[in-house]
């Protein structure tokens, strides 16, 4: 009686040289073959060489506006879109809101030119 471990082994490495045989065969046929002969009907159609088009249409941009807001309340946007922990923007809130209040004429001013 020989050892479960050398059947196993030769076993397996009968398999990986059958497979290995089997994909070295270049004018086999294939493993797989759709019923009705699709692969055939396929090729044998072919397609025509055309332009590629996109799925989705882009999204045109956006027209430029001749005023630039972003400097409204910019401390106070700022720490709302930061990746600070929501009770540390707590206190930045308490002293970014009434700065912001205060240069708010300037940055109105300032949304002119930029």
């Amino acid at each position: 009686m020989q050892n479960p471990r050398f059947l196993t082994r030769r076993l397996l490495l009968a398999a990986v040289f059958a497979l290995g045989t089997a994909a070295s065969d270049v004018g086999a046929t294939p493993a797989f073959d759709p019923p009705g002969g699709a692969t055939q009907v396929a090729q044998a159609h072919g397609t025509e060489p055309r332009e590629l088009e996109p799925r989705y249409q882009p999204v045109p941009p956006e027209e430029k506006s001749w005023y630039n807001s972003s400097y409204i309340f910019g401390m106070t946007r700022g720490v709302a879109e930061s990746t600070i922990h929501p009770a540390g923007k707590v206190p930045l809130f308490l002293l970014t809101v009434p700065l912001d209040t205060v240069l708010l004429p300037f940055a109105a001013i300032g949304g002119l030119f930029g």
